[in-house]
């Protein structure tokens, strides 16, 4: 019954757990589904771009084999800080740049767009206080963390000026979702390449 209701209102139900609660998913009509204005109303298409493969590496670093996907909900991944998810995803860009030079083959365009903006970005700002302006990387998946943060999918822990954040279940259930998505694929080979060498 809790099916065809969610069913009726353009909603899925992905999971049901007591450590998860409900979780639910949209389907592509639904009135509840995301739009690229509730994200961020003024964002360039390359900012666009850049946010769909920080969320990527995001996902990717908090569960980075297929096995942590399929972990009981009770079983927390490793927490997370906006400098680690940058190095992360600098050194995941320069892998994917490294394999297409390599390789001679372009797996995803928008992949490799993205991977070239984000190489074009300054990791951080040069002074301590603007180390959080959108312009820079750092400011870019510090957005992203609180996004996911605000939407219940990460909790936010630590003092203002050096938080860290921890996946809730409801995440892995939701990257569980994006795991079979190519760009998702390309995004985690790219980093279990990159961590052997």
């Amino acid at each position: 019954m809790t099916t065809a209701f969610a069913l009726g209102l353009g909603l899925r139900v992905l999971s049901v757990s007591t450590q998860a609660g409900l979780v639910l998913g949209t389907t592509a009509e639904s009135p509840f589904q995301l739009q690229r204005e509730d994200y961020h109303g003024r964002m360039s298409a390359s900012d666009r771009i850049v946010q769909g493969l920080i969320h990527l590496a995001i996902g990717a670093w908090c569960f980075p084999r297929a096995e942590d996907l399929r972990e009981a909900d009770e079983v927390l991944p490793a927490r997370l800080t906006v400098e680690q998810i940058v190095e992360y995803l600098h050194s995941l860009c320069e892998e994917l740049k490294s394999r297409e030079e390599r390789n001679g083959a372009v797996p995803s365009a928008e992949v490799r767009m993205a991977w070239q903006h984000v190489l074009a970005l300054g990791k951080y700002a040069d002074s301590s206080d603007g180390r959080g302006s959108f312009a820079t990387l750092a400011g870019k998946v510090r957005y992203a963390l609180n996004f996911l943060t605000n939407h219940g999918f990460l909790k936010r822990e630590g003092p203002d000026n050096r938080p860290s954040w921890l996946a809730r279940p409801a995440f892995r259930i939701h990257v569980r979702e994006m795991a079979g998505h190519e760009a998702f694929a390309i995004v985690s080979r790219a980093a279990q390449e990159n961590a052997h060498g």
